[in-house]
């Protein structure tokens, strides 16, 4: 499988990282070198390791939350329908818990409104 995500041509989980800015996790924390692995991390394998590493498996770390949060606004950008087309000054109109609306605001909404 590892050889598999290198043949498909994606970046290389440290690749990508450094690309957004991020600091890429260490030869130690993804584990493969003491495996044999001797090549960067495939993709993958390094997004599921970081959430371990840097979030205790409870979330995506930060490469792999970018990457969901960027194909997600880009499925939404691409409906013609979606309010981000329709009003792209558009914005929630619901309570906020802080400063700026976010997902936990809204699934907190969504508690209400099925109660």
């Amino acid at each position: 499988d590892l050889q598999r995500g290198v043949a498909t041509g994606l970046p290389s989980g440290e690749a990508t990282a450094a690309a957004m800015g991020e600091a890429a996790l260490t030869p130690e924390e993804t584990g493969l070198r003491e495996l044999g692995w001797v090549w960067e991390t495939p993709l993958w394998s390094y997004v599921l390791k970081e959430a371990e590493v840097r979030e205790r498996g409870e979330r995506l770390g930060p490469v792999g939350g970018r990457i969901v949060a960027e194909v997600l606004t880009a499925v939404v950008d691409a409906d013609s329908n979606s309010f981000r087309a329709v009003d792209p000054a558009w914005r929630p109109s619901l309570p906020t818990a802080g400063a700026v609306f976010g997902l936990g605001d809204l699934l907190a909404f969504a508690a209400t409104v099925q109660a």
